[in-house]
């Protein structure tokens, strides 16, 4: 089981990518080492995953190994050193480590699979909700840390828009009833009206786009077949393939990427869709419990 901070995977790719490049053209990391100016221990670390590579030498690996355009597309897109910067650049310095890996990690999916055990993914989730949501631990952040979080959570909304480079990321989401029946905000009736008809309009809207499906995993379905809670799969852009499973709590974000696990995990959603009420009938629940809201 590899369980870390720093999502390796796609890196892993990359480095083995470059090393095959390297053996089909015949040459030693000797020679590409001299050939390019490089110490060969450079080489190895590239070529091992130790060190990540820059967008400028990864241009020139591709040129020395004459790699064909569309195989260089990507290796571009699997090194994360050699992409465009992105919007979590301007919080560096107040997002963890984890979390800004998965912010870029999301950014660099075709698409996402998640089961919400207790509340919608970040994704489907509106200000008002996850600023509940924030507000629901024992250390109460200041106003402005929660008006920050509920700003990052609101933007990583944005891979599922159209105009997204390489197009929407493709979302799958099952969320157990309770997600849908639970208090949010209690001992204030009419805020937590407010808000669930908030969370509820916006899973009945998010369900209507193109490349979403939303589904509900309604009680009388049983236990769902993984009851440690939410769970997440991201598919890689370059690849199309699922390499990532990401477990996000309060405090910190694990990385799955052991491919495993990954294929366990994949599995395990198939059988929670499986269970799961279809789209039609999901969204038809949704708007029954936003029907029966007070007022």
């Amino acid at each position: 089981m590899s369980v870390h901070e720093t999502p390796s995977v796609r890196e892993r790719r990359l480095a083995a990518e470059l090393r095959v490049l390297r053996t089909a053209a015949q040459l030693h990391g000797k020679d590409v080492a001299a050939a390019l100016g490089w110490s060969p221990s450079k080489v190895s670390r590239i070529e091992t995953g130790r060190s990540g590579v820059s967008g400028a030498d990864l241009e020139r690996l591709v040129q020395l190994y004459g790699v064909p355009e569309q195989q260089a597309g990507l290796l571009r897109r699997l090194a994360p050193s050699a992409r465009p910067r992105g919007w979590w650049d301007a919080y560096a310095e107040t997002l963890s480590p984890g979390y800004a890996n998965l912010i870029r990690m999301e950014s660099g999916s075709r698409a996402l699979r998640c089961y919400g055990a207790l509340v919608p993914h970040a994704l489907l989730q509106t200000p008002d909700f996850a600023r509940e949501v924030i507000l629901s631990t024992w250390a109460r952040p200041s106003p402005t840390e929660v008006e920050r979080r509920v700003q990052v959570c609101r933007r990583r909304q944005d891979v599922l828009d159209g105009d997204r480079p390489g197009g929407a990321l493709q979302l799958s989401a099952v969320l157990d009833e309770s997600v849908l029946r639970r208090c949010v905000v209690p001992g204030d009736p009419a805020r937590d009206t407010a808000v669930r008809r908030g969370q509820l309009q916006r899973l009945a809207e998010v369900a209507a786009r193109p490349g979403v499906r939303v589904q509900v995993l309604p009680f009388s379905a049983g236990l769902p077949p993984v009851t440690a809670g939410s769970f997440s799969v991201l598919d890689s852009l370059a690849t199309a393939t699922a390499d990532v499973v990401y477990l996000e709590n309060k405090t910190r974000i694990f990385f799955l990427d052991a491919e495993a696990e990954v294929h366990r995990y994949t599995q395990a959603f198939d059988l929670i869709s499986e269970m799961a009420l279809d789209p039609a009938q999901s969204l038809a629940l949704i708007r029954r419990e936003l029907a029966a809201l007070p007022g």
